[in-house]
């Protein structure tokens, strides 16, 4: 099992122990951590934050922990579903949202998710910025 955590998000395989892969404890820890950043940064007045996935076997998963915590903590989630990463990070600023969570792992094999984190422009976050989240 793998997880790796850097500035763009956290990406890992799916399943294992807590902190060797990405399992749902470690979704909600890092989506919570972002959740609460963003509501500390963002400038809008907006309580939204956009999530787009891939079609990993692994997205609905994973975009259910996500959307769950980001309800828990009081953001109104817009799911835009199967999106590309352009598409989600489009999405942030049409919808006027704080941020968003794009659910991809690119170009990495078929049992990897990751979630990847967005300001309120729909750039991802700047290496201070995604620093802070992952303390």
């Amino acid at each position: 099992m793998t997880l790796i955590k850097s500035i763009s998000g956290i990406r890992g395989t799916i399943g294992g122990q807590v902190g060797e892969g990405l399992n749902p404890l470690d979704i909600v820890k890092f989506t919570s951590a972002y959740a609460a950043f963003i509501r500390k940064t963002c400038q809008s007045k907006s309580n939204k934050i956009v999530t787009g996935r891939d079609a990993r076997i692994s997205g609905e998963m994973v975009r259910s922990v996500v959307a769950g915590t980001l309800m828990g903590m009081g953001w109104e989630v817009v799911d835009i579903d199967l999106a590309s990463t352009p598409t989600t990070e489009l999405a942030v600023t049409m919808e006027g949202a704080c941020g968003g969570i794009i659910l991809t792992a690119s170009h990495n094999p078929k049992q990897w998710n990751a979630l990847k984190l967005l300001n309120e422009r729909g750039e991802f976050l700047n290496d201070a910025e995604g620093k802070e989240v992952l303390r």
